[in-house]
């Protein structure tokens, strides 16, 4: 797998406001630890790095959390050093994510001049009412003026992400943040994330809906708004390559279309996911337990499957089964779908389960390879459902 794409994700931990629907690995309140989480950091790459030579990096990827959070001088001493220490693509892509209350003009340019050249923004609504419910502490208002600072910093490569599918949105609400979010500095983003809401088993707000406090959203009333949104953003020059995202001027993120291929990627940072060698791994979730470790590390034992950093606490080698279910339920989100012609042998136990979805209208056979309907992408969840359910020959 030397000559596959390899992505590189470092995970930033640090947010202003936990927002009740979000799973991922992120803190508010925990700003002070910056500084050791970026030597922690520093540390890891550099034990990553001897496993890594011989392959080059395609794609960088800065999330957590809220990466904007992070002085310029902190995210150029991170990509210096990572470069430093591993072969990185000299076009090689480098998102970092932002939210729009902590975008500021000198921190966008620092970025910049360290290497950054693709900014993902979590804009999520410009509904005052969608806002509050996600916890949002930005204005409609502020997420367009960070936008254009954003573009005034010279940034060609920009993305937002969109939220639909709230308990009580209408298509109209929704429309209205599509239809400005288009009009944007005059020519709107180059890429959309468009996504819907997902209920996730820990969050608050999964423990409100436990509750009967909040009421999902209709299925079909999402599905009115999925199908609205692809037909609005193919007229507005967008192509649609994956389930929920969208992009104009071939500019697809290289980085995402990596985990979507089920090829490999590192991974640093406390809570982060990885893929190398074979080997899928998990970095320990709390960023006080991974400074430490890397702060000691020659204290600890080694990290499962022999990987380099004593940050990581899960590793396993997926059988040659598991690994194809990723690749199914990974690759079929994609347009382009699935070659099925390269898939291997075990792939004929799964066959009837896509058969059924083929002859239900959801997905379709064309030159080689596989594909899911429009319908088949508005209810693939439950096409991967089926296939997670096929038992072992």
């Amino acid at each position: 797998m030397t000559d596959s794409p390899l992505g590189f994700y470092v995970h930033v931990p640090f947010c202003t406001v936990k927002c009740s629907y979000c799973d991922f690995n992120s803190y508010a309140g925990i700003e002070d630890m910056q500084a050791e989480w970026l030597a922690a950091a520093l540390v890891e790459a550099k034990l990553w790095a001897p496993r890594l030579r011989g392959r080059q990096v395609s794609t960088i990827f800065i999330g957590g959390g809220t990466p904007s959070l992070l002085p310029g001088e902190s995210v150029s001493r991170l990509l210096d050093e990572i470069r430093r220490l591993i072969d990185i693509d000299q076009a090689a892509e480098i998102t970092l994510e932002a939210n729009p209350e902590s975008v500021e003009p000198e921190r966008l340019e620092s970025y910049r001049q360290a290497g950054v050249n693709r900014i993902s923004m979590g804009v999520q609504s410009l509904d005052a009412s969608e806002l509050v419910f996600l916890d949002r502490i930005h204005s409609a208002a502020r997420a367009e003026s960070a936008f254009e600072m954003i573009r005034a910093a010279g940034f060609e490569n920009v993305n937002l992400d969109l939220i639909y599918g709230l308990p009580g949105q209408s298509l109209e609400t929704w429309q209205s943040t599509v239809e400005r979010v288009l009009g944007w500095n005059g020519d709107g983003p180059d890429h959309l994330s468009c996504y819907a809401l997902t209920v996730e088993e820990g969050t608050p707000l999964a423990a409100r809906v436990a509750a009967g406090r909040v009421i999902e959203a209709d299925p079909d009333r999402v599905a009115d708004i999925a199908d609205w949104t692809s037909e609005r953003l193919l007229h507005a020059g967008f192509e649609q390559y994956e389930t929920s995202n969208y992009a104009r001027h071939g500019l697809r993120c290289e980085h995402n279309l990596i985990y979507w291929r089920n090829q490999e990627y590192a991974a640093i940072g406390p809570g982060a996911h990885g893929f190398v060698d074979g080997v899928r791994y998990q970095v320990v979730r709390s960023p006080r337990i991974y400074i430490d470790r890397l702060r000691q590390e020659q204290e600890f034992a080694h990290a499962p499957e022999g990987l380099p950093s004593p940050a990581i606490v899960e590793a396993e080698r997926p059988s040659e089964r598991e690994n194809l279910i990723d690749t199914l339920t990974s690759g079929l989100r994609l347009m382009d779908g699935v070659d099925e012609s390269s898939l291997p042998d075990e792939y004929e136990e799964f066959r009837p389960t896509l058969d059924w979805a083929v002859d239900n209208g959801l997905a379709q056979r064309a030159d080689g390879r596989l594909r899911l309907s429009r319908r088949g992408h508005a209810v693939a969840n439950e096409i991967f459902v089926r296939l997670l359910d096929v038992a072992p020959a």
